[in-house]
């Protein structure tokens, strides 16, 4: 027999039930359409219509925060658009769902070595090798953390791991280059500039490519790697270093370099290091890029280097020419 009280909780349970059971419906009506959403995307992205998957795929993580093939192809569509930034968020999303990817591993540490996040980058990229990941990426993250550290030999290693496994990996070359150049082996370096060119030749930092290439073949032929045609130069025109100058150049204005929208993208950070000579006639001359950035802040930094305005340094009362070194910082925020 129900009482008063039982039959209005029984009352109040029915309708409550009435109630929630078209938002229990409709959720799972949203939830498959989000799905649906996901394979449209996914599609996309596998037919080459990136910036249409991105748009798909970037509502679905929304409605779907926990859908991991959502991240993964969302961080596959930035990647391939060449928004690394924005790929490595979406591929730091994925893995916390999914931590055993080899593939997403080797791109987060391609995404972290552009960020100038060194240490972690070549963590990360061994994982992936461990992972039995066989891309360049990881290889290419070591490559340029040891190079970075110093350890040039480590550095070409990796690279040329790199690419054994993918010739046209261009950024590996660079660093090939960069590390034998450090060890003044020119003769290699000029070779390694010359398979990025022939990959690569309208990379946005290209020109600065062939002029250093031009330099290392100078190099490449001088018993004074210092000074590839000195048997040429009048002596007031040889570079000597500071320690030798009377008083050494004094910079009066020093142009700061731009972001490139390409840089910006990738969420490219970190310092450009260049050798160059202040003349004695007032100019910057003979620019060797000693450490770069890609996606064209190389070539910004060169050009600011070449708009410095300095007077120039003396020996014995005379205006001389003297090597410097010039470091660029580039940080996004």
């Amino acid at each position: 027999m129900l009482t008063r009280f039982n039959y209005r909780r029984l009352a109040c349970l029915f309708f409550l039930g009435l109630l929630l059971s078209p938002g229990k419906g409709s959720a799972q009506q949203s939830s498959t359409a989000a799905s649906e959403q996901r394979d449209l995307g996914i599609q996309l992205y596998k037919r080459g219509q990136t910036e249409a998957a991105i748009n798909v795929l970037n509502e679905v993580v929304k409605q779907l925060p926990t859908d991991a093939d959502a991240w993964y192809f969302l961080g596959l569509a930035h990647y391939h658009d060449s928004s690394i930034w924005l790929a490595r968020v979406a591929f730091e999303r994925f893995l916390r769902l999914r931590p055993n990817s080899g593939d997403a591993n080797a791109k987060l540490a391609y995404a972290l070595t552009l960020a100038n996040e060194l240490e972690r980058a070549a963590a990360v990229a061994r994982n992936a090798i461990e992972l039995g990941d066989q891309s360049a990426e990881p290889h290419y993250a070591i490559a340029e953390a040891n190079f970075r550290g110093g350890e040039y030999s480590k550095a070409i290693d990796e690279a040329l791991m790199a690419l054994k496994l993918n010739s046209g990996f261009a950024p590996a070359w660079i660093t090939k280059s960069l590390a034998h150049s450090s060890l003044k082996q020119y003769e290699e370096a000029a070779e390694s500039l010359e398979k990025f060119l022939a990959i690569n030749p309208t990379d946005l930092d290209a020109q600065v490519w062939r002029e250093q290439l031009e330099i290392m073949k100078g190099y490449r032929k001088a018993a004074d790697p210092v000074s590839p045609t000195a048997a040429s130069k009048p002596i007031e025109d040889l570079p000597i270093s500071g320690r030798e100058v009377t008083t050494k150049a004094r910079v009066l204005s020093k142009p700061e370099p731009t972001y490139t929208d390409a840089a910006r993208n990738a969420g490219l950070t970190g310092t450009v290091v260049l050798k160059c000579v202040f003349s004695g006639s007032g100019e910057i001359k003979n620019i060797l890029v000693v450490r770069s950035l890609g996606y064209g802040l190389t070539s910004k930094a060169v050009k600011a280097a070449r708009g410095i305005r300095f007077v120039p340094a003396t020996k014995d009362d005379r205006q001389v020419s003297m090597w410097m070194e010039l470091h660029y910082n580039f940080n996004l925020f």
